[in-house]
């Protein structure tokens, strides 16, 4: 009697494990307790400083030449594949992480935004200095860009376009080869937004386009844009945030450190260790980033260096924090995305 009505206890145990490993390996606690604590730190400096807290207007990307809808057009459909699959804890997962990323990627480009007012302290002037300890390697970026613009005529796109390319395909590939892979991009790219925005308030620079232009027009441009901004913001302060701030946002200038380079090093070093043929294809366009960074002159090789630390130590916390989680992976629900045509997961 004792023994067989251990069986659904047993059972119930089991089942209860199973939902539980299903809530630690899919929920994203982390990812959700990393973007809450950013914004309310973020909501702290903007009540210290007095600053306003800006939402994105709907042009507020209009001066890169992008719109919200591909991003969004891609999550659509993400999310109707999943639907149609049944995987609705994966669902689960991306709808919570896609919203923890907007609140870290808002969190951000305030801080950026309010860089100056928070530290009025600008570092140029010695970052300049450290650029002209290794003008070679400056004058090895410009001749790096020239080759590559011979090479590819429309290569002023490219500086963009590689950081684009390798987030989508990072995305893309990781959450269809292995899920916990996947989660770690995920949360090691969240972190260096965070990070990164912080950093911004420690020695705060401009970017070296304040002493000499760069090689590529069309960043030149853009930097034309962002620095007018900057400066209606120096002239204007916090009521020029409170009128401006929504179109503004994602205009701000900072330059140390350099997180193209930092979120890049990312989908590399993932790449590298989880999809090897992926890393290959992005070396050259992280080598691309690297020298293009310093050749627009958005960045001093300073921010470059600075950008592969913070890299390492967003890897690292990543590292320390899924530790737990991938000792909950249920039964290889960690495992490739499955095709229409395969059993949905319990």
């Amino acid at each position: 009697m004792n023994f067989a009505s251990s069986i659904p206890l047993d059972e119930a145990t089991q089942t209860a494990s199973r939902r539980r490993s299903n809530l630690i390996f899919f929920v994203p606690f982390p990812e959700l307790a990393l973007a809450l604590s950013f914004l309310a730190l973020g909501s702290l400096i903007a009540a210290r400083f007095d600053l306003d807290f800006s939402l994105p207007a709907s042009q507020s990307l209009a001066f890169t030449g992008m719109s919200y809808g591909v991003p969004l057009t891609l999550i659509g459909l993400l999310g109707a594949y999943l639907v149609v699959t049944k995987q609705m804890m994966r669902l689960v997962y991306y709808a919570s992480a896609a919203l923890a990323y907007g609140i870290i990627l808002i969190t951000h480009f305030n801080i950026k935004m309010w860089m100056s007012l928070v530290n009025p302290r600008l570092w140029d002037g010695f970052y300049w200095q450290t650029d002209q300890m290794v003008r070679p390697l400056v004058d090895l970026a410009f001749a790096v860009h020239h080759l590559v613009d011979r090479i590819m005529p429309a290569g002023e796109h490219l500086y963009l376009f590689a950081f684009l390319a390798m987030f989508a395909g990072s995305i893309i590939v990781h959450s269809m080869q292995a899920f916990i892979v996947f989660r770690k991009v995920i949360f090691a790219a969240m972190l260096v937004h965070v990070l990164g925005a912080l950093s911004y308030l420690i020695m705060p620079a401009v970017g070296p386009f304040l002493y000499e232009q760069g090689v590529n027009a069309l960043e030149g441009a853009r930097q034309a844009h962002m620095f007018g901004g900057y400066r209606a913001l120096i002239a204007g302060g916090r009521p020029w945030i409170a009128d401006n701030g929504s179109q503004f946002m994602f205009a701000a200038v900072a330059a140390m450190p350099s997180l193209h380079v930092a979120s890049s090093a990312v989908f590399v070093h993932y790449a590298w260790n989880h999809a090897r043929w992926l890393g290959v294809a992005y070396l050259p366009l992280f080598a691309f980033i690297i020298f293009e960074a310093v050749a627009t002159r958005w960045h001093y090789w300073i921010d470059v260096v600075a950008g592969l630390a913070l890299t390492g130590l967003a890897i690292a916390i990543t590292t320390a924090v899924f530790r737990a989680i991938e000792a909950h992976d249920p039964a290889g629900l960690g495992a490739p995305i499955r095709s229409p045509a395969m059993p949905p997961a319990a």
